[in-house]
């Protein structure tokens, strides 16, 4: 499904993130940018005349290339590349300044003319990554969805059942809030979901008896994260005794949750008085970590019991 943005709307949403300065062009702010599933990579592209981009890049090179040519040919070059009725924008990178010709024809053509301190393969890069996030799939997940050791970790579980309180006992360990109660996941490559929190309202955590509470007010300015990629999500669970019973003692209560098309380990803790949850929590994320790097503490118990036994043998 095609996606229609925005000259406007893209630089509102994104100049911060990519450095961008809008200086000429300004009557083009509605010139919109077709976003296509299929061709979002194609959507930006330093100076090319024949296939044009939608969103081209200058670069140091193609200053040089412009400024070698003559006065009639560089005319006839800039025309040829304001006239393009699927150009969107124009972004000169690695450089602060734009010749006067430049933002002349950007004026009359009424193309948005930005410039940007990054190089032009980080813009690239950056823009691809921009463009993806616009583009992928997108779902809202019930839970706390947070950043611990790096790594993101979403909390689940039913409602009453702590994951607000875990949340705030994690932030006050030194990790960092992503989302509370619906963190949104898009899909940006193949096997990448990251999460974000919709309406930029990311420092807010609501605990039960306490309200609504600002963590970057009252733990600083690292209490809390823009986004982060989903690794890991850890279900928390009241649980009967038969419930109980039926948790594998040696490799834990693991299994494996869709989303997005995009497999997640997930991890069930039961709830249970004189539990600490942060702390088991923080020993989930570090052995997930470890089995990540090849590392099965159980399969490694198993062959030493195995070898006291054969020596026991003996």
């Amino acid at each position: 499904m095609m996606t229609i943005l925005s000259v406007n709307e893209f630089f509102t949403n994104h100049a911060e993130g990519l450095a961008l300065l809008w200086v000429a062009g300004g009557e083009g702010n509605n010139r919109s940018l077709l976003l296509d599933p299929q061709q979002k990579l194609g959507n930006v592209g330093y100076l090319n005349l024949i296939h044009p981009h939608q969103i081209q890049i200058i670069g140091p090179y193609e200053l040089t290339y412009l400024a070698a040519l003559s006065t009639e040919e560089y005319q006839k070059t800039l025309a040829q590349l304001f006239e393009n009725s699927k150009l969107a924008c124009l972004i000169v990178v690695d450089s602060d300044e734009v010749s006067t010709t430049v933002t002349q024809y950007a004026d009359r053509y009424q193309v948005p003319l930005f410039t940007s301190r990054f190089t032009g393969e980080s813009l690239i890069s950056h823009l691809h990554a921009t463009l993806a996030r616009l583009l992928g799939q997108r779902t809202t997940l019930h839970g706390v969805f947070m950043d611990v050791l790096g790594m993101g970790v979403l909390i689940m579980g039913d409602s009453g059942t702590g994951k607000s309180e875990l949340a705030l006992e994690l932030v006050s360990r030194g990790h960092r809030l992503v989302a509370d109660d619906a963190p949104e996941f898009c899909k940006v490559g193949p096997d990448t979901i990251v999460g974000i929190c919709p309406l930029e309202m990311t420092p807010f955590l609501e605990v039960r008896g306490l309200g609504v509470l600002n963590v970057q007010a009252l733990f600083g300015d690292r209490a809390s994260k823009k986004e982060e990629a989903l690794c890991l999500i850890i279900h928390i669970e009241q649980m009967t005794p038969n419930r109980v019973q039926t948790i594998d003692r040696l490799q834990g209560d693991y299994r494996v949750r869709r989303v997005l098309d995009v497999d997640i380990p997930e991890i069930c803790l039961p709830v249970a008085p004189g539990r600490n949850l942060a702390v088991l929590l923080e020993c989930a994320v570090r052995n997930h970590s470890l089995k990540m790097q090849g590392y099965n503490a159980a399969d490694d118990f198993c062959e030493h019991q195995q070898r006291a036994m054969r020596v026991n043998e003996k």
